[in-house]
């Protein structure tokens, strides 16, 4: 004869069949894209390709990087902002897209501080203030003093935001007429300054460290901080007083994103970030760490930067294209 179930057993039985939630799995658990809004080799591709696979390894998840380049990060960076904000579609995010964006273009489909919640700031990549060796200048002061002395002779070729503010910022605390020439490769601004087509640049040092080591290009200065790559050589901010402009990226998650998400993202992400092989690798592509900041610090400082380039643009007079 068939046993009558327990009362209690029955009840958990009816509740299950009526369909009461289940528990919610814990994050992440199935893969996690993060998208690079840029090209694939780009100096910010190499680093977040080196974060995600660490990443993935301690959240035991695979972090599949996810190349949306076009329109100066702007493509990549919609689509971020365009996702589900569940964990599982995130940005990594520079101040070309977060901040620059919007002082250098009229149309920007998405606004870098309202549709974005800061996770964690990574590092950034140095830029120096280089100058073709045909320049009879070895420092700043005299490259300046030339510059006065043979107006209009100078041009500085810029393909992004960074190199375009570095070069306008300079040009206008100077009060050099220094000719900004645009580019739209990278690569191509390069080449025509070894060639001698332009003669100065702030390049950074992922693509130009190896032509000042072996003195195809000079370098005169360092931004933001003086770096040990390059011993002896000064940061702008020392010889030219107020020269403050920086280069950063991290990781950003769509807003809406789920606090323990966020801060789930942001202790490892800072945890493997004090992995001595992981800091080799990123330090060998001209790459430096920041400092950890919370997720909540992270939106302040990009809020600041936010008001730091609107200073800058006005100042160099950057009309939006």
């Amino acid at each position: 004869m068939m046993k009558t179930l327990p009362s209690i057993g029955l009840c958990v039985l009816v509740l299950a069949a009526q369909g009461l939630p289940a528990a919610r799995a814990a994050y992440p658990d199935k893969p996690v894209t993060i998208v690079v809004p840029f090209a694939a080799g780009s100096p910010t591709d190499a680093v977040a390709r080196v974060v995600a696979e660490a990443l993935g390894k301690r959240l035991g998840q695979s972090m599949v990087v996810q190349n949306r380049p076009g329109a100066t990060g702007m493509i990549g960076s919609e689509y971020v902002a365009r996702a589900q904000p569940d964990g599982y579609t995130l940005l990594f995010g520079t101040n070309t897209t977060q901040v620059a964006n919007q002082y250098f273009f009229k149309k920007v489909s998405y606004d870098g501080l309202k549709d974005f919640a800061p996770v964690a700031i990574v590092g950034g990549v140095p830029h120096a203030l280089v100058v073709n060796p045909s320049v009879p200048v070895n420092s700043v002061a005299e490259l300046i003093e030339y510059a006065k002395a043979h107006p209009g002779k100078l041009s500085f070729p810029y393909a992004n935001s960074t190199t375009r503010i570095t070069g306008s910022t300079f040009r206008v605390m100077t009060k050099t007429q220094i000719e900004a020439i645009p580019y739209k490769a990278y690569g191509q601004a390069i080449a025509e300054l070894l060639g001698g087509q332009t003669q100065m640049m702030f390049i950074d040092f992922s693509t130009g460290l190896s032509y000042m080591t072996s003195g195809k290009l000079k370098a005169l200065a360092i931004t933001p901080d003086r770096s040990a790559k390059l011993p002896g050589v000064p940061a702008m901010k020392e010889v030219l007083p107020g020269f403050e402009i920086g280069n950063w990226n991290g990781l950003f998650a769509p807003t809406g994103t789920s606090p323990e998400v966020i801060d789930r993202l942001n202790r490892e992400i800072r945890a493997v970030l004090e992995q001595p092989e992981l800091r080799k690798q990123v330090d060998g592509v001209g790459y430096e760490l920041l400092p950890p900041m919370a997720p909540a610090e992270f939106g302040k400082y990009i809020a600041e930067e936010s008001r730091h380039y609107a200073r800058l643009t006005k100042a160099a007079d950057i009309q939006p294209e």
